[in-house]
Order: C-alpha cells, then structure tokens, then sequence
C-alpha cells in the first residue's frame, strides 16, 4: 500500500515542499511495515498460546483417562471427577492436571468418585502449604489414611496433623510420610491414633531420627511390645506402658 497526499503533487511545489511530502510518504511505509511485522508476531504468538492449550487439553484429557482405568468409573463418574480437577486447578496453586495426578493415587487407594471429591482438597492445601509435590503427598495421605482404617473424609483432618508435626519439629511432610510408610500399618493395627504416632515422630526427629529411620524404629519399638521379653515386660511395667486395656 503506497499512501499519496493529494492524488498528485504539482510540480509547482517548491524543493522544500515536495522534500516534506515525500518524507511523510516514507515515514508512512515504514509505519506500514512495522505494522505488518507486529502483526505477524501477534499471530505467531497466538498461534503458539493456541498450541499449548491444545497440548495442555490434551494432557489433561489423558491423566484423567488413567484415573478411569485405574478406578473403574463411568463417563458420568468421570465427567464428575474432571470437574472436580479443573476447579481445584483454579482455586489452587495446582494445575488441573496436577490435581488429576493426586486423583490417580486415590484411585490406586481404592477410592471411589465420591470419595476423591471429598478428599482431594485437603490433600491439595497440605501440598500447597508444605511446599512438596502433590502426587507424593496424595500418596503419603491415602497410604496412611488406609493403614489407620480411616475414611476419605478424614484427609483433611489428618493433613492438619502432618502439618502441624512438620511445623512444631525438626522435620517435613516428606520425611514424615517416608515415617509413616513403615509405623502406620504396625501403629494402625494397634490401634493408635495418628496424632500421637505423629507426636512421636515429631520428637524423635527432634533428636535426630528422621524419615525412614524413624519409621522403622517406632515400628520396631511396637512390635517388639507386642512380645515383650521379661526385661522389656518388666521395664514397661515400671514405666506403667501397656497395649492393652486394663
């Protein structure tokens, strides 16, 4: 596009004249150019943007066909639990892909629809506040949960518990959870409520007895109690500890 002022210049215009209007007229193309060029930017921007949404979709689409797989829904049930993803993607931290991925670790827990929408977001606050990955701690909080033979709906209150422990010790929701791993099935059997395995590993981390290591001595501690010898019988008995009700 060539811009003209006046259709035709008149030769009887001065230098000086002419000089201006030809400037104006360059001035005009660059313009022109410039526009031209930022408008293929804007389109290759949008382009890409459209591109990545697309690839975002289509990641989604597909973490929450593995959550079907695994948990058996239906459509509807799907449909259900994808909802409940992309509106923990927008009042979250967490993308709603993310979310789908915790979603997966409750359904390998063998929770059904309802309760992964009744768990997931205490689950997604503890990660949020902890700072650690949403996968791993859906995982710790479902493993844990199960051991103590507790419901879905308790993921909240027990989230508060390991957060309050990695808040008040030496230690870290991961590490606790690495804890957990080995005390909780021990400590559930028994009959022991989360707060007070938490307590106790929030001292021994404390001392220096953290994650795994913690775990397993309390799990150890446990089971030997269960059997005690006559030392330990005599020992526990001063101390007045029982596992049973007397």
């Amino acid at each position: 596009m060539r811009i003209k002022i006046g259709g035709r210049v008149d030769a009887s215009l001065g230098n000086a004249t002419r000089q201006a209007i030809s400037n104006i007229e360059r001035g005009l193309s660059k313009f022109e150019n410039r526009m031209k060029t930022i408008g293929k930017v804007v389109a290759s921007v949008t382009a890409g943007l459209a591109g990545a949404a697309t690839v975002m979709g289509s990641n989604f689409e597909a973490q929450m066909k593995t959550v079907q797989a695994i948990s058996g829904s239906s459509e509807a049930q799907l449909d259900i639990l994808s909802e409940k993803a992309k509106e923990m993607g927008i009042k979250t931290v967490f993308s709603a892909t993310e979310a789908g991925k915790a979603l997966e670790y409750m359904a390998m827990a063998g929770w059904k629809t309802a309760d992964m929408t009744q768990g997931i977001s205490g689950i997604m606050n503890l990660a949020a506040a902890s700072g650690e990955d949403l996968a791993m701690v859906s995982d710790i909080v479902t493993d844990a949960l199960t051991a103590f033979g507790l419901k879905a709906s308790d993921s909240a209150h027990f989230s508060d518990v390991l957060a309050a422990a990695s808040s008040n010790s030496n230690t870290n929701v991961a590490m606790l959870g690495e804890s957990f791993k080995y005390v909780a099935p021990v400590a559930g059997a028994l009959g022991y409520k989360v707060e007070d395995v938490a307590t106790g590993l929030g001292l021994m981390a404390n001392q220096g007895i953290k994650a795994g290591m913690s775990g397993r001595a309390m799990k150890n501690i446990l089971s030997n109690m269960t059997k005690p010898t006559k030392e330990m019988a005599a020992a526990m008995q001063t101390l007045g500890v029982s596992l049973t009700d007397d």
